[in-house]
């Protein structure tokens, strides 16, 4: 997935973490990791770290959205 903003591009990769029990959506610019949402399958909370400054607002508006739609686990009711 990717998210083009002002002349860049921002790639993003969904990781499996075991040792934090979760998964996140990574974004990348430039060869670097600059920010993620991470969601805890504990405690079913998602967070936000950023990891570089100046990350433009609508990036992680994008990344944010994102990662709502795709890493929530699915429950299945039972009967259905």
């Amino acid at each position: 997935m990717y998210f083009d903003h002002q002349d860049r591009r921002y790639h993003v990769t969904r990781a499996r973490d075991l040792k934090r029990d979760g998964i996140g959506l990574e974004l990348h610019a430039d060869n670097r990791h600059v920010a993620e949402v991470f969601y805890w399958d504990a405690t079913g909370e998602f967070t936000v770290s950023v990891f570089q400054l100046d990350v433009p607002l609508p990036v992680i508006q994008q990344l944010i959205s994102a990662a709502e739609a795709t890493l929530p686990p699915v429950t299945k009711v039972h009967g259905l």
